[in-house]
């Protein structure tokens, strides 16, 4: 799959489409309560579409892509050119930073143990878990990036969807879910899955991007007549967009409590990979993208407030659940 960026032809290994007609989309039900009631919010690449439940108030695709949770299973040699200077030890993944935010965060209520990281891609998330002390190994369904996550961080990776017969009752003090939720079409059985295999102490740990903010941008491109020129949702592999009432009702259905609601740092998606081609090893350059930089900056630390002061949070792009069992 090919994306015309800058100069540089934008060679993606996975199975993304540039536009979605309706032979390759298929209707679903609410992912949280099953109600095939709902408002429309958007759409995007053609035939996707955005909408809001009418009974719970979930923001999820419908339509989707058929096949959405297989949107990696691509070419290993395109994905390693993604990151290979990476794996060299000659430059830094663009969301380092967020991944040690991240584990300092995990750190509060769990500093050593046994780490699961269900969704490991390539391994960048759990070889800083690793780095960190704690015990880790992950599950990555796509056979490419289990197999690079395994060859160049020589991590414990099982290559398979999460299953609980894997893993005996019990195992893990920690397990992760980093940018991977919202790909889940399945997420109640995931999560009730997930159940057995953590300890009684143990933590869950979800990111995700927030649906409110991607409603609040929703408002702001249309304020200024600016909305067909946006992907707002990233609806082409995102299935779910949570915020923290939803996430918290989509837990306790699983058994599950939410203990903690935290605003992560930022992500600067690299602009520089608009004239390189890559995307994972070039961290945007301040110069090239200062506002958009400054202006996420901005609206973390309002979200950080809105969320200190138990508000819906609308201005923070992304949020991390600390989540225990009842």
């Amino acid at each position: 799959m090919q994306y015309k960026v800058g100069e540089s032809e934008y060679v993606h290994g996975g199975t993304q489409k540039d536009i979605y007609t309706p032979n390759d989309v298929e209707s679903c039900r609410c992912l949280l309560c099953g109600s095939d009631r709902f408002d429309k919010i958007y759409q995007e690449r053609g035939a996707l579409g955005i909408v809001q439940c009418a009974e719970c108030e979930l923001i999820y695709t419908n339509p989707r892509p058929k096949a959405a949770e297989q949107n990696y299973f691509g070419d290993a040699t395109i994905f390693y050119s993604e990151a290979e200077q990476i794996f060299k030890g000659k430059k830094n993944h663009h969301r380092d930073k967020n991944y040690e935010y991240e584990i300092a965060r995990i750190k509060e209520f769990k500093k050593t143990g046994r780490l699961l990281d269900i969704g490991s891609n390539m391994g960048f998330f759990l070889r800083k878990a690793a780095s960190a002390g704690y015990q880790v190994e992950g599950v990555e369904p796509s056979p490419s990036l289990a197999k690079i996550a395994h060859e160049e961080f020589n991590l414990k990776i099982t290559n398979a969807y999460f299953r609980e017969d894997d893993f005996a009752a019990g195992s893990f003090d920690i397990i992760t879910l980093i940018d991977v939720f919202e790909h889940v079409t399945n997420p109640i059985q995931l999560l009730q899955t997930i159940y057995p295999v953590l300890k009684d102490d143990g933590i869950l740990c979800i990111k995700v991007p927030n649906g409110n903010y991607n409603k609040f941008k929703l408002s702001l491109a249309r304020l200024m007549n600016r909305e067909q020129q946006h992907e707002l949702f990233n609806a082409y592999e995102h299935v779910g967009h949570y915020t923290q009432k939803t996430m918290k009702k989509m837990v306790e259905k699983a058994g599950f409590q939410l203990k903690k609601t935290i605003v992560p740092l930022p992500v600067d998606p690299p602009i520089w990979a608009n004239l390189t081609g890559h995307y994972f090893q070039y961290p945007s350059p301040f110069i090239l993208d200062w506002k958009r930089i400054l202006i996420r900056k901005l609206f973390y630390y309002i979200g950080k407030l809105e969320n200190a002061l138990e508000m819906p949070t609308k201005f923070a792009p992304d949020l991390f659940f600390i989540i225990k069992k009842r």
